[in-house]
Parts: structure tokens; sequence; C-alpha cells
């Protein structure tokens, strides 16, 4: 890890350290053993205390995957969010304008590509990151929902090129997800789940 991301790092378990760690796993629904938490980033668990964020071989985390977690245990709203709100798209949030193109070349057209003549790839990623099938009458060739955080779902939809279109993919988000994450953290979320669906198909 270089210099500035460890700076990054220990700036973030500074924060980290002055939180109550213990009341956030009860307003997340989250595991508590004493002296982790114990939270789940689209299936995969990581352990975080205010000594350190550790994965399940007791490693630390990638860089996107300290800041996504490290943004949302420092920034958990209050009071639980109750309300359901619709799906967006990430243009369609305020503050997205300076990563929209980031976020569709990084993730959107990437997941297009790279699945592109292998939605069954896709689909069996999906399952593998405990994906559910998204059953809605919408026409897509593959639509899983995740659990990316608790309280914060992620949808992928995906067609395969066909002899009119070109392969498409577009990844969905709850309003709500503007209470937990900013938006430089939502995109990062969506190229979290971008590298784990490729790692997972590709080994």
């Amino acid at each position: 890890m270089s210099s500035i991301f460890k700076e990054i790092y220990h700036n973030y378990l500074d924060e980290i350290k002055k939180c109550d760690l213990e009341s956030l796993s009860i307003k997340m629904g989250a595991e508590w053993d004493g002296r982790c938490l114990k939270l789940y980033l689209f299936s995969r668990p990581f352990y975080i205390s205010k000594e350190g964020m550790f994965d399940s071989s007791g490693k630390r985390p990638s860089h996107y995957e300290i800041v996504v977690l490290a943004k949302y245990i420092t920034g958990y709203p209050e009071r639980k969010i109750l309300k359901q709100e619709k799906w967006c798209h990430y243009r369609d949030f305020r503050d997205s304008a300076p990563l929209l193109d980031a976020f569709y070349n990084n993730v959107e057209r990437r997941l297009a590509q790279d699945f592109k003549g292998r939605t069954k790839a896709l689909i069996e990623s999906c399952k593998v990151l405990n994906g559910i099938p998204y059953e809605k009458e919408w026409g897509y060739d593959a639509s899983f929902l995740f659990n990316a955080l608790p309280d914060i779902p992620v949808l992928l939809l995906f067609n395969d090129a066909d002899e009119t279109f070109p392969a498409s993919c577009n990844m969905l988000f709850k309003s709500t997800i503007r209470y937990y994450l900013d938006m430089e953290s939502v995109a990062i979320l969506g190229l979290i789940l971008t590298e784990y669906l490729l790692s997972t198909a590709f080994l």
C-alpha cells in the first residue's frame, strides 16, 4: 500500500475510533462479537474494529473497499431510513455529474463489453455474489438484486448484443442511498461490484 493510501486508511481509522460500533451494529442489523463489527459487502465479509479493517483472510481490504466501508460506517444516519424510494440511475443524483463519465466507462460500459456473448457467465457470477433474480416485466436478459451493505440494495440490468442493438448494462440504486454514501462512494460501490463480477467470472 502506497504512503498516500496508508495515510487515508489511518485517517479513516481515526474517524472510526469516534464511533460506537456496537450501537451501529444494532442499527444496521449487523454482527458484533464484542470487538469487531462484521459487515458483508456484496456477500463478502469484512471485520471492522478501532484497531483496523480486515477481510476474511485477515488481510487489509483494497483501497476501494476501505473507502466504502469507512464512509458507510462514519456516515450512517442517526435514525434508520424506513421509507422505500424509487430506483435511480447514477446520473439522477445531485452531485453525480463530475463522475458520471467515469461511472459509465468503468462500470456499465465495461460490464457490457466484458460480458458480451457471456450472459450465462454473468448470471453465474451474480449467483456467486448472492444476487437474487429480479423478475419484472422489463425484458432484460439478466436482472439481479444485490444487498451491497445493510440498507443499500443495488440492481443490475443486462442485455446481450443482438442483430439490432449492442450489449448494454445499467446499474441502479435506491434514491435512499444518498443518506448513507456520498456520490464518490456510490461510484466506487459500482466499481467494486464490477470487479467482483469480473473476477468471479474469469477465474
